[in-house]
């Protein structure tokens, strides 16, 4: 026997269909937009984290130049000795 729906079951099977659609595009939304907002946190994270990374690698280099200076100054041939065997080590290294 054959079941035959009536006018306004299959509305209601329509109905149901669209609100659970509409349900899941809706949830589809709020989670892209948390993966934005997460990614945006991210982002600025980041780049807090990469100008504070450079602060530091130019103080780092300010300090080693002073410290270049005062070495050529006070002891020339020492920081030469030092900076020949700096050379030998890594140009072994490069041909490694």
């Amino acid at each position: 026997m054959a079941r035959h729906d009536t006018p306004s079951e299959g509305r209601g099977a329509s109905d149901d269909l669209v609100e659970r659609v509409t349900d899941a595009g809706a949830r589809a939304a709020d989670a892209i937009g948390r993966a934005a907002t997460h990614a945006e946190e991210t982002r600025e994270e980041l780049l807090a984290q990469g100008a504070e990374l450079s602060a530091n690698v130019q103080k780092v280099g300010k300090n080693f130049s002073r410290a270049l200076d005062k070495s050529i100054a006070d002891q020339p041939m020492t920081t030469l000795g030092l900076a020949v065997a700096a050379g030998f080590v890594l140009g072994a290294l490069w041909k490694a």
